[in-house]
């Protein structure tokens, strides 16, 4: 793995993350050969998306605790959830532009959702 642009999420800090915003999360290994491919694809993700979401990835072996409460039988895994709430979950090397039209999708939900608080907000003054 080239650089950190991620979080590394374990059973100590997933509450401060999990629930806040748009996350991607990467359940890996460092012997699954796979999850190294899909390292290549999280990185671009990473980089085009630092700042707008949070990216998690979560050592399957170190944090059981994790995989298990989100059913992870396999690596590479990942799960896209936004507030708390999965939207999403892939199994296996995924495609970056697959990736991307899912996070791009909760990001203008996101916004969508902030405009109408923001007008609802200013309407009731």
């Amino acid at each position: 793995m080239r650089n950190k642009p991620f979080i590394d999420i374990n059973y100590v800090n997933r509450e401060q993350y999990l629930n806040n915003g748009i996350v991607l999360l990467d359940f890996w290994a460092e012997w699954c050969t796979a999850c190294m491919a899909q390292d290549e694809v999280y990185q671009e993700i990473a980089e085009k998306y630092s700042g707008k979401i949070v990216l998690g990835k979560i050592h399957a072996g170190d944090n059981r605790f994790l995989a298990d409460k989100f059913g992870v039988r396999n690596i590479p895994f990942l799960i896209l959830m936004n507030n708390g709430r999965e939207i999403s979950r892939m199994s296996g090397i995924e495609n970056r532009n697959a990736l991307e039209r899912l996070i791009e999708k909760e990001i203008v939900k996101n916004q969508g959702t902030f405009r109408s608080k923001t007008f609802k907000d200013n309407t009731t003054n």
